[in-house]
Protein backbone atom coordinates (compact mmCIF):
# COMPACT_ATOMS: atom_id res chain seq x y z
CA UNK A 1 0.00 0.00 0.00
CA UNK A 2 1.27 3.29 -0.73
CA UNK A 3 0.49 7.03 0.61
CA UNK A 4 1.60 9.82 -0.37
CA UNK A 5 0.41 13.34 0.50
CA UNK A 6 2.25 16.32 -0.74
CA UNK A 7 1.88 19.85 1.18
CA UNK A 8 3.91 22.28 3.26
CA UNK A 9 5.84 19.60 5.13
CA UNK A 10 6.95 17.55 1.81
CA UNK A 11 6.23 14.26 1.11
CA UNK A 12 4.34 11.83 3.25
CA UNK A 13 5.21 8.63 2.11
CA UNK A 14 4.45 4.55 4.05
CA UNK A 15 5.83 3.18 0.80
CA UNK A 16 7.91 -0.16 2.02
CA UNK A 17 10.22 -1.91 -0.25
CA UNK A 18 9.63 -5.75 -1.15
CA UNK A 19 11.95 -8.45 -0.72
CA UNK A 20 12.95 -8.57 -4.20
CA UNK A 21 13.50 -4.76 -4.05
CA UNK A 22 15.70 -5.22 -0.77
CA UNK A 23 18.07 -8.02 -2.72
CA UNK A 24 18.62 -5.91 -5.21
CA UNK A 25 20.27 -3.44 -3.07
CA UNK A 26 21.58 -5.62 -1.16
CA UNK A 27 23.39 -7.35 -4.40
CA UNK A 28 24.50 -3.91 -5.44
CA UNK A 29 26.82 -3.65 -2.70
CA UNK A 30 28.23 -6.30 -3.15
CA UNK A 31 25.82 -8.63 -0.34
CA UNK A 32 24.73 -12.48 -1.03
CA UNK A 33 21.07 -13.03 -0.48
CA UNK A 34 21.79 -15.62 2.13
CA UNK A 35 18.88 -17.92 3.66
CA UNK A 36 19.76 -16.16 6.90
CA UNK A 37 19.34 -12.52 5.28
CA UNK A 38 16.17 -13.70 3.85
CA UNK A 39 14.41 -15.01 7.10
CA UNK A 40 15.66 -11.73 8.66
CA UNK A 41 13.90 -9.68 5.89
CA UNK A 42 11.00 -11.76 5.64
CA UNK A 43 10.54 -11.40 9.43
CA UNK A 44 11.12 -7.67 9.19
CA UNK A 45 8.61 -7.33 6.07
CA UNK A 46 5.67 -8.98 8.15
CA UNK A 47 5.97 -6.05 10.82
CA UNK A 48 3.55 -3.73 9.46
CA UNK A 49 5.17 -0.80 12.36
CA UNK A 50 8.14 -0.31 13.91
CA UNK A 51 10.33 -3.14 15.77
CA UNK A 52 13.27 -4.18 17.96
CA UNK A 53 15.78 -6.41 16.80
CA UNK A 54 14.83 -8.57 19.78
CA UNK A 55 11.12 -9.13 18.08
CA UNK A 56 13.09 -10.01 15.12
CA UNK A 57 15.20 -13.03 16.60
CA UNK A 58 11.87 -14.03 18.41
CA UNK A 59 10.33 -14.22 15.05
CA UNK A 60 12.96 -16.32 13.50
CA UNK A 61 13.63 -18.40 16.27
CA UNK A 62 10.40 -20.16 15.42
CA UNK A 63 10.71 -20.41 11.32
CA UNK A 64 14.57 -20.64 11.47
CA UNK A 65 15.88 -22.19 14.93
CA UNK A 66 19.37 -22.10 13.70
CA UNK A 67 19.52 -18.31 13.10
CA UNK A 68 21.58 -17.15 15.96
CA UNK A 69 21.09 -13.89 17.56
CA UNK A 70 24.36 -12.67 15.98
CA UNK A 71 23.32 -12.99 12.58
CA UNK A 72 20.01 -10.99 13.09
CA UNK A 73 21.64 -8.04 14.81
CA UNK A 74 24.52 -8.14 11.47
CA UNK A 75 21.76 -8.15 9.01
CA UNK A 76 20.22 -5.84 10.85
CA UNK A 77 22.94 -3.62 10.87
CA UNK A 78 23.90 -4.15 6.80
CA UNK A 79 20.36 -2.86 6.10
CA UNK A 80 20.35 0.15 8.50
CA UNK A 81 23.90 1.01 6.56
CA UNK A 82 22.54 0.48 3.48
CA UNK A 83 19.53 2.98 4.27
CA UNK A 84 16.26 0.08 3.99
CA UNK A 85 16.39 0.61 7.47
CA UNK A 86 16.27 3.78 9.63
CA UNK A 87 17.02 3.66 12.97
CA UNK A 88 13.97 5.18 15.34
CA UNK A 89 14.16 6.03 18.91
CA UNK A 90 10.42 4.78 20.74
CA UNK A 91 8.99 6.64 22.91
CA UNK A 92 10.86 4.78 26.21
CA UNK A 93 13.91 5.44 24.04
CA UNK A 94 14.18 1.71 23.35
CA UNK A 95 15.97 1.86 19.51
CA UNK A 96 13.58 0.47 16.86
CA UNK A 97 13.76 0.28 13.16
CA UNK A 98 11.34 1.35 10.28
CA UNK A 99 11.67 -0.49 6.68
CA UNK A 100 11.81 3.04 4.05
CA UNK A 101 12.86 3.46 0.78
CA UNK A 102 16.52 4.71 0.87
CA UNK A 103 16.55 8.90 1.27
CA UNK A 104 16.95 11.42 3.78
CA UNK A 105 13.57 10.96 5.86
CA UNK A 106 12.04 12.08 8.81
CA UNK A 107 9.30 10.08 10.57
CA UNK A 108 5.95 10.27 12.83
CA UNK A 109 6.04 7.76 15.11
CA UNK A 110 2.56 6.57 17.02
CA UNK A 111 3.68 6.38 21.23
CA UNK A 112 0.90 4.23 21.60
CA UNK A 113 1.18 0.93 18.78
CA UNK A 114 4.74 2.12 17.05
CA UNK A 115 3.14 3.16 13.46
CA UNK A 116 5.48 5.15 11.94
CA UNK A 117 4.82 7.57 8.79
CA UNK A 118 8.22 8.90 6.98
CA UNK A 119 8.12 11.92 5.86
CA UNK A 120 10.58 14.07 3.45
CA UNK A 121 10.65 17.97 4.59
CA UNK A 122 13.60 19.10 6.46
CA UNK A 123 12.60 21.42 8.76
CA UNK A 124 16.09 21.11 10.49
CA UNK A 125 18.14 22.25 6.93
CA UNK A 126 18.48 25.81 7.66
CA UNK A 127 19.04 25.12 11.74
CA UNK A 128 21.98 22.95 10.17
CA UNK A 129 23.35 25.52 7.84
CA UNK A 130 23.25 28.12 10.99
CA UNK A 131 24.63 26.21 13.45
CA UNK A 132 27.37 25.22 10.83
CA UNK A 133 27.97 29.06 10.03
CA UNK A 134 27.99 30.00 13.50
CA UNK A 135 30.35 27.12 15.28
CA UNK A 136 32.64 25.45 12.22
CA UNK A 137 31.64 21.88 12.85
CA UNK A 138 31.52 20.05 9.83
CA UNK A 139 27.68 18.56 10.12
CA UNK A 140 27.14 15.41 8.57
CA UNK A 141 23.85 14.34 10.29
CA UNK A 142 20.85 14.58 12.41
CA UNK A 143 17.68 13.00 13.29
CA UNK A 144 14.04 14.17 14.00
CA UNK A 145 11.19 12.61 15.01
CA UNK A 146 8.26 13.89 15.97
CA UNK A 147 5.62 11.04 18.42
CA UNK A 148 1.87 11.48 19.00
CA UNK A 149 -1.24 9.76 18.19
CA UNK A 150 -1.95 7.69 15.15
CA UNK A 151 -5.94 8.37 14.23
CA UNK A 152 -6.47 4.47 15.81
CA UNK A 153 -4.55 5.37 19.29
CA UNK A 154 -6.57 8.38 19.89
CA UNK A 155 -9.44 8.77 21.89
CA UNK A 156 -12.35 9.54 20.41
CA UNK A 157 -13.03 13.08 21.62
CA UNK A 158 -9.61 13.74 20.43
CA UNK A 159 -9.75 12.56 16.80
CA UNK A 160 -9.72 15.64 13.94
CA UNK A 161 -12.15 15.20 11.31
CA UNK A 162 -11.60 17.29 8.08
CA UNK A 163 -14.61 18.34 5.95
CA UNK A 164 -18.08 18.24 7.17
CA UNK A 165 -19.82 15.65 9.11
Amino acid sequence: METMAAGRLGTFNDTRLTAPEINEILARHGYRATHPRQAVIGAMLRRPRSFTAEQIVNDVETSTPKLGRATVYRTLEILASLDILTRVFQPDGQPAYVVGVPGHRHHLLCSSCGTAIAFTSCPVDALVQDLTASTDFSIHGHLLQVYGLCPSCQPPAAQVHSGPS
